[in-house]
């Protein structure tokens, strides 16, 4: 006998003994038990199979957890919790159920401790069946992960939380860290004189400004590098965090400074 057959024989005489018949046909839509839409893909009373319409996937239910499609109606965030009589919830849960505030409206700071328990707290008592929440809430509690904890770079940080704004202080560290030092041991025309240079003094760095425009009228004169090499001791300076450091090497950076070609002398 074919099968396909069979299995009809079977169904109406399942039918007759309970004196019932198929509510549903292949096509028909359908609301499940679970408040998803579905469209019934197989009619083997007292079992169904559908596809539900959010998710594409196929799922069989009993001839009493499926009823006719009702177009949802989504409850208003403004409508608050509410919690089975005798229920031990948290203070928090317990002000919104007494000021009318959904699941969404969380009076805790995001991504604080209290703002997770407090969403962990309430799917475990939503799951257990004691929390009654509106339709926003339930896709809130049942479809993202919020409440929950993951790991991001071996360390534990909460799931599904926006993130509004960054730390202060991790900012800071940002900014500095990005910051890009200035050039170090390289002489500049400007500065508070008529040259500057950046130096590294015990770890930290420093402007060092020196010279003239005096300087620069002089330096293709080498019996006036020679005498200004012997005035300040030029051989003796060699604290690169002084200006006589500086002044005194002036020749050897001539050409970065726009001196001219340079000069491996003092002055």
């Amino acid at each position: 006998m074919d099968k396909l057959k069979l299995r009809y024989l079977i169904r109406e005489a399942i039918e007759n003994i309970a004196n019932v018949t198929s509510k549903f046909s292949v096509g028909d839509k359908v609301t499940t038990v679970d408040g998803d839409t579905a469209n019934v893909t197989m009619a083997e009373h007292p079992f169904y199979t559908v596809e539900l319409e959010e998710t594409g996937t196929t799922k069989s239910f009993n001839f009493k957890d499926l009823a006719p499609f009702q177009e949802k109606v989504i409850a208003k965030t403004s409508e608050g919790i509410s919690l089975q009589e005798g229920i031990n919830a948290s203070p928090g849960l317990l002000f919104h159920q007494s000021h009318n505030k959904s699941l969404s409206e969380c009076v805790f700071r995001i991504g604080s401790k209290s703002y997770v328990e407090f969403y962990a707290e309430a799917r475990e008592l939503f799951n257990e069946g004691v929390l009654k929440i509106n339709e926003l809430d339930r896709d809130l509690v049942r479809k993202t992960d919020i409440g929950e904890y993951g790991l991001f770079e071996s360390k534990k940080v909460p799931l599904d939380i926006p993130f509004i704004t960054e730390n202060l202080e991790e900012k800071k560290k940002k900014k500095k860290s990005t910051k890009k030092d200035p050039p170090i041991g390289k002489p500049k025309r400007g500065g508070s004189k008529a040259y500057y240079v950046y130096v590294k003094d015990k770890g930290k760095i420093k402007k060092v400004s020196f010279g003239s425009g005096g300087l620069r009228a002089k330096i293709n004169n080498p019996k006036a590098r020679k005498a200004f090499a012997a005035r300040h001791n030029c051989d003796k300076k060699n604290d690169r965090t002084k200006p006589g450091y500086w002044s005194c090497r002036l020749p050897r950076y001539a050409k970065q400074l726009g001196l001219g070609a340079n000069k491996n002398t003092f002055w």
